[in-house]
């Protein structure tokens, strides 16, 4: 029931956006019919002394503002239509810039606390075999500069720029052991699930003393010996210069375990580490997803279906040779999981082998993620002052302005599909993901990117919106009081409304069939 959250985001958003029509039209001496919260039938209301509707309804998934002749059909002089051009564009573009104000509160209240920000730089910590980041030479390790013109300075940057262009190559500037490098990539347009246009992971990169044991995930069930706080120096007696190197050498380690060299509390200890391999990916529409094998599960042994001997699996690389020399053959894998209380449940799956890389090839085997050694990278807490604070809320404000127009261009090229673009089904669905997965401080982004995106779309210069309105204003403005004729300009309003409600409907069944099959939303 996460998604109800929805309707106090959506009422909290469109009443702000009301109430920038409501105080500007009272300002100005408009006379002002009715504020009401959701929409007809009406559930509460009560008049003010100067005839004035304050009203509850029952639909709460809008508001509105009734104004006198706002359609330009009132000669009342103090209906909207009689009021000077410039008072009547202050109210149309009211609505909007509250939004605008609303996530720029929003955000100011999120930089109060300041921010845990990680250490190191934004970098790739692996690489998908035969995917776009591996035959264009990225590297684990690779250290992100730029993604086409941004300057990248979080995972987050390298996800966006990505994810919006990639129709067209792009190009990546690097930093690779010290030396600039220079990639030009084309990413994927369907990328195998859980694999990305790109076919990396992202991460940070850190080195020297930042590299940290970290106490492992719980639901994997691992128990390495290690204390959080560890420093980790060696693996097998090659120096860790980075958390990137680590994690390489275990994933291509072919021993069961390897030696790590740390230093606890100012003493030099080496800890030796069974290695360990857990399923990372489960392609849809494959035997494992369908069988059930669930994400996250370490694995035992694996052996050819009705045979008798097992191979236990240490780390991914013996996984790999077992599938390749097996490959089309059914094969039993055994693994356990980690139940609530934390106890170890066996399960048991029967899959085709088929390891290919190739995205094209149906029912793909899980691919695992050898586990050794667990590091964590630390985070600075970043503190703001006053201006510190209004300066991140004027970026991060003007950063969600700037990437909707770059969202619907990403769209137009090709690079995101028309199936991203989500009604208020989506948008709800989407509230109830946000809420179950990040909590209250995540809400609150949400509450501001939406906001952003309400006051944008509204200030288009598309009929029905305030911006359809708001052009009409100017073209009076321009022709020095040559105003359209009301019932002229009110078609093109109609028009307008039924073209948007009927792509509302549309985009609305695509988010309900979405819902009832369980799919998520494409990027």
């Amino acid at each position: 029931m996460s998604w109800l959250w929805f309707i106090p985001v959506l009422l909290v958003m469109v009443v702000i956006h009301e109430m920038g029509h409501f105080l500007t039209a009272r300002l100005f001496g408009m006379k002002v019919h009715e504020f009401g919260i959701g929409f007809p039938p009406k559930v509460w209301s009560k008049k003010t002394k100067d005839g004035m509707e304050w009203s509850i309804n029952a639909l709460p998934i809008g508001g509105f503002v009734r104004i006198e002749g706002e359609n330009g059909d009132s000669n009342d002089p103090n209906a909207f239509g009689t009021k000077p051009t410039w008072q009547r564009a202050i109210v149309l573009i009211a609505g909007p810039l509250m939004n605008m104000i609303l996530a720029f509160v929003l955000y100011l209240i999120l930089a109060v606390g300041g921010r845990d920000v990680p250490k190191g730089n934004v970098a790739v910590v692996d690489v998908v075999p035969n995917s776009p980041a591996a035959t264009y030479g990225m590297e684990i390790g690779d250290i992100f500069l730029y993604v086409g013109d941004k300057k990248i300075q979080s995972t987050r940057d390298v996800s966006i720029e990505t994810t919006l262009n990639k129709a067209e190559p792009i190009h990546f500037i690097m930093e690779r052991k010290g030396q600039r490098v220079d990639l030009t990539i084309k990413p994927r347009l369907k990328p195998p699930e859980g694999e990305g246009a790109l076919g990396i992971k992202l991460g940070y990169l850190v080195t020297g003393q930042d590299i940290v044991a970290a106490k492992p995930d719980p639901k994997l069930g691992f128990n390495l010996g290690f204390q959080e706080g560890d420093q980790l120096t060696a693996v097998d007696g090659l120096p860790i210069v980075n958390n990137a190197f680590l994690k390489k050498y275990i994933e291509n380690s072919d021993k069961d375990s390897v030696a790590v060299t740390l230093l606890r509390n100012g003493q030099q200890l080496v800890q030796t580490v069974t290695l360990r391999s857990y399923v990372d990916i489960i392609y849809k529409g494959s035997d494992a997803e369908k069988a059930g094998l669930p994400g996250g599960a370490l694995i035992k042994n694996i052996g050819l279906d009705g045979g008798s001997n097992f191979t236990t699996i240490y780390n991914s690389k013996e996984y790999d040779a077992f599938m390749q020399a097996n490959q089309g053959r059914k094969v039993q894998i055994n693994y356990t999981e980690i139940d609530p209380n934390g106890d170890e449940v066996p399960g048991k799956v029967f899959i085709t082998a088929n390891l290919s890389s190739d995205p094209s090839v149906a029912n793909r085997s899980p691919r695992l993620s050898t586990v050794g050694v667990f590091t964590k990278n630390l985070f600075v807490h970043e503190s703001f002052d006053l201006f510190g604070m209004v300066n991140d809320a004027s970026y991060q404000t003007w950063n969600a302005v700037t990437l909707i127009p770059r969202s619907f261009n990403a769209i137009f090229n090709g690079s995101v599909p028309v199936s991203s673009l989500a009604g208020p089904v989506g948008m709800a669905q989407i509230t109830g993901q946000v809420v179950d997965n990040g909590g209250l401080i995540t809400l609150v982004t949400l509450t501001a990117l939406l906001s952003v995106n309400l006051g944008v779309m509204n200030i288009l210069p598309l009929p029905a919106l305030d911006g359809g309105r708001l052009i009409f204003v100017l073209i009076e403005m321009l022709t020095r009081g040559k105003r359209v004729p009301p019932e002229k300009e009110g078609l093109v309003h109609l028009v307008g409304m039924v073209a948007l409600l009927s792509l509302m409907v549309i985009i609305s069944l695509g988010d309900i069939i979405r819902l009832i099959s369980g799919t998520g939303f494409s990027s």
